[in-house]
């Protein structure tokens, strides 16, 4: 009997939503930036040295389906010579920092709520069909799970940084995409 509880509990546990998902795993360069700066003239940062964000599809027609975002464990980049997790450098926050010549990190658009952004964090942001962006970036931590936007049809995915062309290393990150 006590079996049986168990497995209808576990079997309840699993909403069609969680079993309809899919997973991709992608591998992020510690060079990436998060989204394309040519497509988001307003939303500059940097030194313009970073690689192109990585971009997972199939996020057409998912407006407010929840997606979660999760880095593997044993993925670290490394920035300035330091192995860097992908929470960023602990204890260098970088938030609305502006640095010499008005450079910006990409944290400089995330929600303020969700400040401390640290420098070399993973983010991602949710773009059209053009690589603009539909939403504000958000920085992933360790995981996050969060809806998609209205005309989203991407999800990119890159760091917060200034100076890209010295990282070196990359990230294994899991994006389970619902299925339509």
């Amino acid at each position: 009997m006590k079996i049986a509880v168990a497995l209808i509990a576990a079997l309840a546990a699993c909403t069609p939503a969680a079993l309809a998902a899919r997973e991709v795993a992608v591998s992020v360069d510690a060079r990436a930036q998060p989204w394309d700066v040519d497509a988001n003239k307003e939303m500059k940062f940097g030194k313009g040295d970073g690689a192109a964000p990585v971009v997972v599809p199939g996020f057409e027609d998912m407006a407010g389906a929840n997606v979660a975002i999760f880095p593997l464990a044993d993925g670290v980049t490394t920035v300035d010579g330091q192995q860097v997790g992908p929470e960023g450098v602990a204890g260098d926050v970088a938030d609305d920092l502006r640095m010499k010549k008005k450079r910006v990190y990409p944290s400089l658009y995330t929600p303020k709520v969700l400040y401390p952004v640290y420098r070399h964090a993973l983010m991602a942001v949710f773009t059209d069909g053009e690589g603009r962006l539909v939403g504000r970036p958000f920085p992933v931590g360790s995981g996050v799970r969060v809806g998609v936007p209205d005309d989203a049809i991407a999800l990119n995915l890159g760091f917060n940084d200034i100076t890209f062309e010295d990282n070196s290393g990359a990230m294994t990150v899991v994006v389970e995409v619902p299925d339509e």
